[in-house]
């Protein structure tokens, strides 16, 4: 069975491993993104991470249709607040499924548009206005009366965080039953700790995996399986002499089907100094897969095996 972590600022307990919604829309049809959240749920993972601005702005709504199939307090659920959809984009959002299946079916088409959504670097402002606003819409969005964590989204070194009153803000919802718990999920510009505004009661949520682990440690990491792998596996691929090696010190083949993601999966928390990971894919097979790496993990000796060829090939690749 899949383990439960206690988040030890607010004393909330979670599973250890989280469904991240990020890209639960690419999925585009209704009973596919069902299924997705259902096998998670099936499979233990009984957390999901979501954001305002996830999907097109249609992420939290789609959750939302999921959590009233489920009894509401079996699960927990993290939103984020501070980057949001502008509208038209949002009114375009309820008409990505077609758009998707398109796409589905396009790969070249999928990759130019990708190379089309460059990010954008104006500078937010994250104060109590823009929180609570942000969070009676995710609550309606839901259909729930609370979230369990309501996360500044993603801060980075040119924006404005109003610490000070976010705290109180923070601390009102939680008294008016809105959230349970609060903190910072960042993806960039981690050499600055904004989570540490909201310690010690606070949740830290950071971008991270075995090849750049979190500059500090974290309750969350998220990022953690998509780098590792391509990276790992292709240098795999190309090197026979690096594959032996790893063969030989791991006593399998690491690119047997499902081998190296297994060790991926099963080692990221200790690896990245965190207590939990969040894990997405549009595959119910690969959800599956992820639980059941985390709940059944290999042997602790091949782990330890493992962790250090992964630092063998970090060293030999920054040299």
């Amino acid at each position: 069975m899949l383990e439960r972590i206690e988040l030890q600022g607010p004393a909330l307990k979670i599973s250890a491993v989280g469904f991240g919604c990020g890209g639960l829309m690419q999925s585009p049809f209704r009973k596919e993104r069902m299924a997705l959240l259902g096998s998670a749920v099936d499979n233990g993972i009984t957390h999901f991470d979501t954001a305002r601005m996830y999907g097109l702005g249609m992420a939290e709504a789609e959750l939302g249709a999921f959590l009233r199939t489920v009894n509401r307090d079996s699960v927990t659920v993290g939103t984020k607040f501070g980057i949001d959809v502008g509208g038209a984009a949002r009114r375009l959002g309820r008409f990505q499924a077609p758009a998707r299946a398109v796409l589905r079916k396009a790969p070249a088409l999928r990759r130019a548009v990708k190379r089309q959504q460059e990010p954008d670097q104006t500078p937010r402002v994250y104060d109590a206005a823009a929180a609570a606003r942000s969070l009676d819409q995710s609550l309606a969005a839901l259909g729930v009366d609370y979230v369990d964590i309501l996360f500044v989204h993603g801060p980075r070194p040119l924006d404005t965080i109003a610490g000070e009153e976010l705290g109180e803000f923070f601390e009102r919802a939680r008294q008016q039953g809105k959230i349970r718990a609060w903190g910072v999920s960042q993806d960039e510009g981690l050499e600055t700790d904004f989570a540490a505004a909201f310690a010690p009661r606070g949740v830290s949520q950071v971008r991270g995996d075995l090849l750049d682990p979190p500059l500090r440690p974290a309750d969350l990491v998220f990022g953690v399986f998509n780098r590792s792998y391509t990276t790992l596996s292709a240098a795999l691929r190309a090197d026979a002499r690096l594959a032996g090696h790893w063969r030989e010190t791991l006593g399998a083949e690491p690119l047997s089907a499902g081998v190296l993601s297994r060790l991926i999966l099963a080692s990221s928390a200790a690896a990245t100094g965190c207590r939990g990971i969040l894990y997405s894919s549009t595959d119910p097979r690969r959800v599956a897969d992820a639980a059941s790496a985390c709940s059944s993990p290999p042997d602790a000796e091949v782990l330890a095996r493992f962790l250090v060829l992964v630092e063998q090939y970090r060293r030999g690749s920054a040299a």
